[in-house]
């Protein structure tokens, strides 16, 4: 028994070790850690979602990454954290294969805003979603994550370009835009892409105001293009194409 404990403590600190590594992009170093940790303990959890993770990387060794993280899963003790990168690899995997029930499987694992305390993480489950053309589970998993992380601008916009984009509801994406407290932003580029949304819907005056924060936030050189626009605006007329908008 005892040497059983000392072997699995043995893995796991080779494997805590290689997921520094990992983060820090030391890759080939990484691999051995982890390797180290295999053969020390075939089911170690953090090896296995680790190696898994890099070997996801690259086409050829894609279908032993797969392998590898769904018997990291499968693990007892493997944080939250883990788990849920580790099904949403499984389920992009399967999503770009086109095996749309097991990637809808997969993600259904990590359903809940409780488990999706990352904006990255919703964002991701969402372009699956995307991928596997199911734009209202799209919509539904991103709301349900905004509703409890009002703050992340970034996805909270992710959502705006879903509908305008994907959904092709401006009406919808220009209410998004105008809830959103732009003088608290941080990403003032998308101040320029709801412009145009609000101007896209005739909401001329807040379409101004929107593109007028842009230039004061920006805090650059104005370019011919964003002249024209706001001449667009102020003069109520022109063709605001949202297509081109940086999201």
């Amino acid at each position: 028994m005892i040497l059983i404990v000392s072997s699995c403590g043995r893995s796991r600190a080779l494997a805590e070790e290689g997921l520094k590594r990992l983060d820090q992009r030391k890759y080939t170093s990484a691999l051995e850690l982890f390797d180290r940790a295999l053969r020390s303990n075939p089911n170690e959890a953090l090896a296995l979602y680790g190696k898994g993770t890099l070997l996801a990387e690259e086409q050829i060794t894609e279908q032993i990454a797969l392998a590898m993280l769904n018997q990291a899963v499968q693990q007892a003790g493997l944080a939250d954290r883990y788990l849920i990168r580790a099904y949403l690899r499984i389920a992009e995997i399967h999503a770009q294969r086109g095996q749309k029930d097991e990637a809808m499987q997969n993600l259904s694992k990590i359903s809940g805003t409780q488990k999706l305390a990352d904006g990255g993480h919703a964002r991701r489950v969402a372009a699956i979603y995307l991928k596997l053309k199911e734009k209202d589970r799209a919509r539904e998993a991103l709301t349900a994550y905004i509703e409890t992380h009002a703050q992340d601008e970034e996805t909270d916009f992710y959502l705006t370009r879903l509908y305008a984009l994907d959904l092709k509801d401006l009406k919808s994406a220009a209410k998004r835009c105008g809830q959103i407290d732009w003088q608290k932003s941080q990403l003032p580029r998308y101040l320029l892409t709801c412009s145009k949304i609000t101007a896209s819907q005739g909401a001329y005056p807040a379409a101004l105001v929107l593109i007028d924060l842009y230039i004061k936030k920006a805090g650059q050189t104005v370019t011919k293009d964003i002249n024209d626009l706001r001449e667009a605006i102020t003069k109520k007329r022109g063709r605001f194409d949202v297509g081109d908008a940086d999201f």
